[in-house]
């Protein structure tokens, strides 16, 4: 039985390389927040139907692995040239594009941890959401074969489907312009309508109960007379007084 021991070097060393990935992928997407905000917010609603997203991932990510790292292999001894590097891009422009379209799920993380001053700083929800993803990728078995390979393919599967989003939702506002000026065209050739003339006032008999109460409703009391002739009098001047003979 072997005894596997590590050292101090090769303990920090180790240290610092998953310290060097987890900020890689931070970074990574950091820079998706910053330079594709829109794309990343449609990207964290794509995540709401997460097979969907992860099937298109897969779609892409593994023709395009293979293709690339086909192109990548050298044939017959011969070193790394121009076909290679095109190899090269090929199999890992897919992978970044992933890593920064998992943004979205970061923001969708970060979004079930409510912190005050997320409204005015949106990249802090990113940033909370990145730490707990990353921490998910530590975790050993489940973390480096399931969690990490699933969150760069359905990041890139949601990065594709954010960008063909962008041209439906500019469609939908279009046709939604269009019906409403097709509405307002149509209610401007329509003629006012009219209002109906107010119906006639029924008359009424002279001997009928209604026409008595009118009647002695209109006849005016002998107060309101009284008060009608009452007129304000003015002040009387005060008499002089009569001067003796």
């Amino acid at each position: 039985m072997t005894n596997f021991e590590l050292d101090t070097a090769d303990l920090l060393q180790v240290l610092l390389l998953i310290l060097g990935a987890m900020l890689v992928f931070q970074a990574f997407w950091l820079f998706g927040t910053a330079l594709f905000p829109r794309m990343v917010g449609q990207a964290r609603d794509r995540y709401k139907t997460p097979i969907r997203t992860t099937l298109i991932g897969l779609a892409v990510v593994v023709p395009t692995f293979f293709i690339g790292f086909f192109w990548l292999n050298p044939k017959d001894g011969d070193s790394f040239n121009v076909s290679n590097g095109i190899g090269l891009v090929i199999g890992v422009v897919p992978l970044m594009l992933g890593a920064i379209g998992s943004a979205g799920l970061c923001q969708l993380i970060g979004l079930g941890l409510p912190a005050p001053g997320d409204q005015s700083q949106n990249w802090r929800r990113v940033w909370r959401g990145g730490w707990v993803l990353n921490f998910c990728y530590l975790l050993p078995i489940a973390g480096w074969l399931v969690i990490l390979p699933w969150g760069i393919i359905s990041g890139c599967g949601a990065f594709v489907t954010s960008l063909s989003g962008r041209d439906n939702d500019r469609g939908n506002d279009r046709g939604n312009d269009r019906g409403n000026d097709r509405g307002r065209g149509r209610g401007g050739s329509r003629a006012p309508r009219k209002s109906s003339a107010p119906e006639p006032v029924a008359k009424l008999d002279d001997d009928s109960p209604r026409s008595s109460r009118l009647q002695r409703s209109q006849i005016p009391s002998s107060d309101s007379e009284d008060k009608q002739s009452q007129r304000p009098r003015r002040p009387r001047r005060p008499s002089r007084p009569k001067q003796e003979e």
